[in-house]
């Protein structure tokens, strides 16, 4: 059983992240008879249908994956799957009540952007329904540029992103560079609120894997708003969320510099199963470091051809802190993984979300993470010497 969850993750992650393609119906009917209840398999076969003019044969199957991935208790992947199922076939007044009435009566994932859908009013979510486009972009798009016009809102439906955001420091002044964060399915960009402000974007997002939005244009949400002034509340609630999750970050990092991009020397130990008691270990650097994950280059001894045995694993990183002269061990994800170039050769780099820590760790990650600048210097420097022996 754990051999066939273990294959299903892996088969399933590479369809969604894009590096395997599907082309063929029969391929896709294989799988489905393997993993039934799998929500993300049906979503990619009703794509497939569609694009092969299959329509009806299509929206049964987004209406499918709407239903499992309800049961999955993944509010906004159900909402893009009806989205898409209506659009072949128009639903009955009775039709949209029922997917309504079967929102509410599951659970979500209590995140900030399922509680705003589920807080909406019948009319109010077929109205914000009838506006959401889904879209795909591939790995290594450029969705936002930094001073770019903010004219719209997306959802993150699938897949990661990169986030950099930068700050002024002072009026008129140089930007700084602030902050790098990674997105992920059920989080959401674009500074449209409050409406009246007239906004340009502080930061850059670039997509990590195969990513899908579902996007809705500023002025689309202002003529929902004008109709119905309770969807302009959950608006207003959903960006504050964020902007206090934001200044409790930035009252962190004003005090001390970030240094989470500094390159961190790292063991990584991945393991097949749960049951497994011989590793795969591989050692590397981290790109990019901060309390919830890491970002990792695997060094030389990964070899090509092992990429299916990353995503989707239980992993264990070994963190070697050059200021405090002391190991981290933090349990983990790894929640995407792609190859790259490197210096002339094929490498990867994987994306790991932390599991609990404890304590002490996290304050050691935290220091770590934002120390002064003279300590920057010293790390920068112990980082050159190691790189020329």
């Amino acid at each position: 059983m754990n051999d066939q969850m273990d294959k299903q993750t892996i088969i399933v992650s590479r369809i969604i992240d894009g590096s395997i393609t599907l082309d063929s119906v029969a391929e896709l009917e294989n799988l489905l008879e393997a993993f039934p209840n799998n929500p993300w398999l049906h979503r990619v076969f009703a794509d497939l249908l569609k694009r092969d003019k299959l329509s009806y044969a299509a929206a049964d199957e987004y209406g499918t994956a709407a239903e499992l991935f309800m049961e999955e208790k993944m509010t906004l992947q159900a909402m893009v799957s009806k989205i898409l199922e209506w659009q072949i076939l128009q639903p009955s007044n009775q039709e949209g009540k029922a997917f309504y009435l079967s929102l509410h009566q599951g659970r979500s994932k209590n995140t900030g952007v399922q509680n705003f859908f589920i807080k909406m009013k019948y009319p109010e979510i077929i109205a914000f329904m009838s506006e959401l486009a889904p879209r795909h972009f591939p790995d290594g798009s450029m969705m936002k540029r930094f001073g770019d016009e903010e004219n719209a809102l997306y959802f993150v439906v699938s897949g990661s992103l990169e986030e950099t955001i930068y700050h002024r420091l002072k009026k008129g002044g140089r930007i700084q560079k602030k902050s790098t964060k990674n997105l992920a399915e059920n989080d959401f960009f674009g500074d449209i609120y409050p409406f009246e402000e007239e906004k340009l974007s502080q930061s850059t997002i670039e997509t990590i894997t195969r990513v899908e939005f579902a996007k809705i244009s500023k002025s689309s949400v202002m003529a929902i708003c004008r109709k119905y002034p309770n969807v302009k509340l959950l608006i207003s609630g959903l960006y504050k969320t964020r902007w206090e999750s934001d200044e409790e970050e930035f009252s962190w990092t004003v005090r001390r510099t970030v240094r989470h991009k500094l390159p961190t020397q790292v063991n990584l130990k991945i393991f097949k199963d749960e049951l497994c008691k011989t590793p795969v270990l591989f050692d590397g650097f981290t790109e990019n470091i901060s309390l919830g994950g890491a970002r990792v280059v695997l060094g030389s001894n990964y070899k090509t051809g092992n990429f299916d045995t990353l995503a989707g694993k239980n992993v264990k990183l070994q963190i070697y802190l050059p200021i405090e002269f002391v190991n981290l061990s933090i349990l983990g994800t790894t929640v995407w993984s792609k190859e790259v170039p490197l210096e002339g050769k094929t490498t990867a780099v994987v994306g790991i979300q932390f599991k609990d820590m404890t304590d002490a760790d996290r304050r050691l990650l935290q220091n770590y993470n934002c120390g002064s600048e003279s300590e920057q210097n010293l790390i920068w420097s112990l980082w050159d010497s190691l790189m020329q022996k």
